[in-house]
C-alpha cells in the first residue's frame, strides 16, 4: 500500500479507537436520559426546530411570565442536531433525534481529530499525526466531555474550533491563489457556523488573529490582504446582521460583538493602514525602510486600546468572563470551581507536563535567544496555574493571580516582539503560533473554571508530540545519511517505546487506566434510576401540560423535558436574579405569604422541592391550605423529592419586586 493509504488507514483506526473508548457508558444511561443538565436544553431545543423548522423567538415555557429571549442565544447546535437527525432518519428510518444526540459528542469528536490528524500528517509527518491522535483519542480529560450521553456543545464547539483553526492553517500553507482563497473561504464559514453555535468561540478567532498578527510583524509589505478581507467578510458582517446576539446583545451576550466581531476588524483596519502608508501615500518610500517598526507600533496601540476597554467594561461583564464564578451564585457551579494538582494528573497523565514542555523546547529551537528570553514567563504561568494550590501555602492568592497575569502579559508582549525581531519566518511558525495561543487561552481560563480543560487537550498533545519529535530527531542526526531506512525504524520503536511509558506506566501517569473510567463513570445520568426520575414521570402523566412547577434551578430542563411542565427558573441561568430571589423567598422563606408572594407572580402551579429542606421552611408545617401534597402519596413526609399543589389565598397578589431582573444599586 502507499503511504496515503497508510496514513488513512492509521488515523481512521485511531478515530476507531476513540469512539469505541466513548461509547463504553452507553449502557448505564437509562433511555431517554443524558449525562450532563444542559444536554436537555439543547435536546429540546433540537425538537422544537425539529418539529418547527426553527426557534420561536421567545420561548415561553420557560423564566415564567418574561419567557427566555431566545434571539439572544446562539442556536445553531440544536438546529444541527434537528437536521442531523433529518438526514439520518432519511438513511435509517428508526434513528430517533434522542439517539442522534446521545452520539452526537462521540461523532463530532472523532470527526474533529480526524480532520487534526491529517491536517498534522500533510505538514509533519505520519509519526507526529498518530502520537497526537492516540493521546486524544485516550486521554481522560479529552473523554469526560465527548463521550456519548454528555450531549453538550463542548464537542461540537472544539470540532468547529479545530476545523476552523486548520482550514485557515491551510490557506496560510498554500500557494495556489485560488485554493488558498477557497481554503479561506471555509474557516470564514465554519467560524460563522461556531460564532453562531458558542460564546466562547471567540477564542478560536482569537488563535488565528495571533498568527495574522505574526504574519504582519514578520513580513515588509502587506500579504494576503485579500484572503483575510474575505475571512472577516464571511462572518464578522453576517453575524451582526443575522444574530441579535452580535447586533445588541444583552445578558450572556452583551460584549459579544467586543470580543467576536471589533478584533478581526480591528486587525483588518491597521492591516489597510500600513498597506496604504506604503502604497499610496507621499512618504511611501521612507515607510517601506520602516514598515515593520510601523507594524509594532500599531499593534502596540490596539494592544492599549483593548486594555483600556477591558478595565473599563470589567464590572459589566456578564456570564462569558473569566469573573463569572465571582458571584455568589456561581460559588454553587461545581464546573466552575478551581481545579487541583491532582485534577490535572488524573485527566491527563503526564501530558500535561511533556506538553508544557514541548512548548518552551519548541519556543527556544524556534526563536533561538529569544525563545530563551520567554522560558521564565511561561515556567511562571505554568508554576501558577498548575501548582496554584501548593503556591497558596506560600504566598496570598492576589500575590500568585498577579503572577499568572503578569506572565501572560509578558508572553504576549514578549512573542510580539519575538515577531518584530525576526528576520525570517517558516510556514510552521504559524501553526506554534496558533497552539500556543490556544493553550494559554484555555489554561488561562481552565485555571478558575475547571471546564474548560476539555479545550486543552489539542495543544497539549500537540507540543508532546512536537517535544517527541525533537528527542527523535536529535538522537537520529547521529546516525551516517546512507542510513536513513534505520532511522525511520528508530523513530517508529522510540515513538512506540515513548507512547507505551507515558499511556501505561503508572510513575509517568498512566491516563489510559482511566479512559475507560472517563467514558463510564466521570458523568453519571441524569436523573438517572433515582426518585427523582420516578417524580418526573409521575408528573409528566398526572400534570397537565400547562403545569408551571417551581423548583431548584438545576432541574428546570429537566422538568420541561422529562416532566413536560413549565419552568420559572433554570441552569440557562437567563436572569441570575431571580435564582437568587427564588432561593431567598421560596427555598429559604421564612413566611408562607412571603413565598406565596413570589410564587403567585411566577404564575407557579405547584412546587417541587428534591434538595435538602431547611428546617425552618414554611413547608415543614402542617395543615396548610395553600400548599396541597400531592407527591408522593405514600409516606409524603419521610420522602426525599415532595411535590405540592398550590391554592392560592385570595388576599395573595403578584408583586413587581419578584420580577425585578437585577438587584437594586
Amino acid at each position: 500500500m502507499s503511504k496515503h493509504v497508510w496514513a488513512w488507514l492509521l488515523i481512521t483506526i485511531i478515530m476507531c479507537i476513540a469512539f469505541w473508548i466513548r461509547i463504553q457508558g452507553i449502557d448505564t444511561i437509562p433511555a431517554g436520559q443524558f449525562t450532563s443538565n444542559d444536554a436537555y436544553f439543547y435536546y429540546r431545543n433540537a425538537q422544537i426546530v425539529s418539529e418547527n423548522g426553527s426557534l420561536p423567538k421567545r420561548d415561553m415555557d420557560r423564566w415564567i411570565p418574561l419567557g427566555r429571549d431566545l434571539e439572544q442565544t446562539l442556536p445553531f447546535y440544536a438546529h444541527a442536531l434537528a437536521y442531523s437527525h433529518k438526514i439520518v432518519a432519511f438513511c435509517i428510518p428508526n434513528v430517533s433525534l434522542y439517539k442522534v444526540a446521545l452520539y452526537m459528542p462521540v461523532i463530532c469528536f472523532c470527526i474533529g481529530i480526524g480532520g487534526l490528524c491529517l491536517f498534522l500528517y500533510r505538514t509533519y509527518g505520519l509519526l507526529f499525526s498518530v502520537i497526537v491522535g492516540v493521546l486524544l483519542a485516550t486521554l481522560p480529560g479529552s473523554i469526560e466531555r465527548s463521550a456519548a450521553g454528555f450531549s453538550d456543545r463542548d464537542s461540537w464547539c472544539l470540532m468547529l474550533g479545530i476545523l476552523a483553526v486548520i482550514t485557515y492553517l491551510i490557506a496560510l500553507q498554500t500557494d495556489q491563489k485560488r485554493k488558498r482563497i477557497l481554503w479561506t473561504l471555509l474557516s470564514g464559514i465554519i467560524v460563522y457556523l461556531g460564532a453562531m453555535s458558542w460564546e466562547g468561540f471567540g477564542v478560536f478567532i482569537l488563535a488565528i488573529l495571533f498568527a495574522e498578527v505574526w504574519k504582519f510583524l514578520t513580513t515588509s509589505k502587506e500579504e494576503g490582504v485579500l484572503e483575510y478581507l474575505i475571512w472577516v467578510l464571511t462572518f464578522v458582517p453576517v453575524l451582526y446582521f443575522t444574530s441579535a446576539a452580535y447586533s445588541h446583545g444583552e445578558w450572556f451576550a452583551s460584549h459579544l460583538a467586543a470580543f467576536v466581531l471589533i478584533p478581526p476588524l480591528a486587525l483588518l483596519i491597521i492591516r489597510t493602514l500600513r498597506h496604504i502608508s506604503l502604497t499610496k501615500t507621499p512618504f511611501a518610500e521612507k515607510m517601506r525602510l520602516h514598515s515593520r517598526s510601523f507594524a509594532f507600533g500599531l499593534i502596540l496601540i490596539s494592544l492599549v486600546f483593548a486594555l483600556v476597554y477591558v478595565l473599563n467594561q470589567v464590572e459589566t461583564f456578564s456570564l462569558t468572563t473569566v469573573s463569572l464564578q465571582k458571584s455568589e451564585l456561581m460559588q454553587n457551579v461545581s464546573e466552575l470551581k478551581t481545579p487541583n494538582y491532582q485534577y490535572w494528573v488524573i485527566r491527563y497523565g503526564s501530558v500535561f507536563f511533556l506538553g508544557c514542555l514541548g512548548l518552551i523546547v519548541t519556543q527556544c529551537h524556534t526563536w533561538g535567544k529569544m525563545g530563551y528570553i520567554l522560558v521564565i514567563p511561561f515556567v511562571t504561568f505554568m508554576v501558577s496555574t498548575f501548582f496554584r494550590i501548593q503556591l497558596n501555602t506560600l504566598l496570598e492568592n492576589q500575590y500568585i493571580n498577579l503572577l499568572f497575569f503578569g506572565s501572560i502579559t509578558t508572553i504576549i508582549i514578549g512573542l510580539i516582539i519575538v515577531a518584530w525581531r525576526q528576520h525570517k519566518y517558516t510556514r510552521n511558525d504559524y501553526i506554534y503560533i496558533v497552539f500556543t495561543v490556544w493553550l494559554l487561552v484555555w489554561v488561562g481560563l481552565a485555571r478558575d473554571a475547571l471546564r474548560y480543560d476539555f479545550f486543552i487537550g489539542i495543544p497539549l498533545a500537540f507540543f508532546t508530540a512536537t517535544l517527541l519529535h525533537f528527542i527523535l530527531d536529535t538522537l537520529c542526526t547521529k546516525l551516517h545519511e546512507k542510513k536513513k531506512s534505520l532511522q525511520v525504524y528508530l523513530k517508529g520503536a522510540i515513538t512506540i517505546a515513548c507512547l507505551i511509558t507515558i499511556m501505561f506506566w503508572t510513575p509517568a501517569g498512566a491516563h489510559t487506566k482511566r479512559s475507560i473510567y472517563a467514558a463510564r463513570h466521570m458523568r453519571k445520568a441524569v436523573p438517572g434510576h433515582t426518585q427523582l426520575e420516578k417524580t418526573f414521570r409521575w408528573m409528566k402523566t398526572n400534570l397537565p401540560s400547562n403545569a408551571i412547577v417551581a423548583a431548584h434551578w438545576t432541574y428546570g430542563s429537566q422538568l420541561n423535558v422529562l416532566a413536560n411542565v413549565k419552568t420559572i427558573i433554570d441552569q440557562d441561568h437567563y436572569i441570575q436574579h431571580w435564582i437568587h430571589l427564588y432561593e431567598t423567598h421560596v427555598y429559604n422563606g421564612k413566611s408562607e405569604q412571603e413565598a406565596l408572594e413570589f410564587l403567585k407572580t411566577h404564575h407557579a402551579t405547584h412546587i417541587m422541592l428534591a434538595r435538602n429542606k431547611p428546617s425552618v421552611t414554611y413547608l415543614n408545617t402542617k395543615g396548610s391550605e395553600a400548599f396541597v401534597p400531592i407527591y408522593p402519596i405514600d409516606n409524603f413526609t419521610d420522602a426525599k423529592v415532595k411535590i405540592w399543589e398550590i391554592n392560592y389565598p385570595p388576599d395573595i397578589k403578584s408583586n413587581p419586586k419578584y420580577l425585578e431582573t437585577r438587584p437594586p444599586e
